[in-house]
């Protein structure tokens, strides 16, 4: 099996290889050998299994391949397509539903993650597996201020089981939809999923919540403020941060709605941030996404955010300038009045 299974890996390292398997139906089979791979608990196949199938996920998505009878040539020809992409992603879905409180192993985490990277190709752009996928997450996704609550429970009181198991099972499930978002190319399949996302209001829950939790970038000493400083310690402001640059990618309604929303300068004032859970680096992450021109009619915040990082470069000129000013004058008193006590 193993010997099998590296001889896969090699060969799918060449783009004609991996066309063949796709053709030949070995997607198909190779999920299923998933499936069993994880009813046994066999960890370690298991990895070389998902290497293989992001792979071909990956190739199949890029080329004019249909991934969909890849799939379903080895499955049950009365069964529709949509339904059987539906069972392939709930299958997938149950790996990253580990027993609460339940500490993973290396291998677990990283077939976890990988899991979480190619769930959206295992899609098909079916609209019944899609609608699986999303359903999956957004519980967790409506109500970051709860998240940030039961967080905050979890550090005043780590020893409650309850809250402990609500908080693995909470994390995992956002840190999981991160990697999902991060994984959706600018194909179809990636775009119906971001519009679904932004249709049921994810998006702009999340969009609200950062609003909710900073002081106005426009008000004057905001970043002493102390609503200032609680907001960056939120432990849902990251994985925001990242999960909106995944599905602003490539996507103009989505963008248009991070614009419309107005948190531009609060994002701008974000990428200053140091330090502080990578807020200031996910930011400018965020900001550069939403600035790149994919020729898809997207970027066009490029120039309101160049606006926003050259206002704030002439004002840190002017403030180093003024500085110097004053610190001249000072040296030209000090000089002034050492030479008056001189004669």
């Amino acid at each position: 099996m193993a010997s099998v299974l590296n001889l896969l890996k090699y060969c799918c390292k060449i783009c004609e290889n991996r066309c063949a398997l796709l053709r030949l139906g070995a997607l198909g089979l190779l999920l299923e050998t998933a499936r069993r791979a994880f009813s046994a608990d066999a960890m370690e196949p298991a990895e070389g299994i998902l290497l293989i199938v992001e792979s071909l996920t990956m190739e199949a998505n890029e080329s004019d391949i249909s991934i969909a009878q890849s799939v379903f040539t080895t499955t049950n020809e009365e069964t529709g397509a949509g339904e059987e992409a539906r069972k392939i992603v709930l299958m997938f879905l149950e790996r990253l539903c580990h027993p609460s409180g339940a500490k993973k192993s290396n291998k677990q985490q990283r077939n976890e993650e990988m899991v979480a990277r190619i769930l959206p190709y295992l899609t098909y752009g079916e609209p019944a597996a899609m609608e699986a996928l999303i359903q999956h997450f957004e519980p967790y996704l409506r109500d970051w201020t709860e998240f940030d609550q039961l967080q905050k429970q979890h550090e005043e009181d780590p020893k409650d089981e309850s809250i402990s198991q609500k908080v693995s099972t909470q994390r995992s499930a956002v840190d999981n939809f991160v990697r999902v978002s991060e994984s959706l190319k600018t194909s179809s399949c990636g775009e119906r999923l971001k519009e679904i996302i932004l249709e049921k209001g994810i998006t702009k829950a999340a969009v609200e919540h950062m609003k909710q939790s900073f002081a106005s970038p426009g008000q004057t000493g905001f970043r002493t403020s102390a609503e200032w400083t609680s907001g960056l310690k939120l432990p849902s402001i990251p994985p925001i941060l990242s999960m909106l640059k995944g599905l602003a990618k490539g996507h103009l309604p989505t963008q248009k709605c991070i614009d419309e929303e107005g948190i531009l300068p609060l994002l701008h004032a974000l990428e200053g941030v140091p330090g502080e859970n990578e807020i200031g680096a996910r930011a400018e992450n965020l900001l550069d996404t939403l600035a790149n021109k994919e020729n898809n009619g997207d970027g066009f915040l490029g120039e309101k955010i160049q606006e926003l990082r050259h206002a704030t470069r002439d004002e840190m000129r002017r403030r180093a300038l003024m500085k110097r000013e004053m610190l001249l004058q000072v040296t030209l008193v000090v000089s002034s009045a050492a030479m008056f006590v001189i004669l």
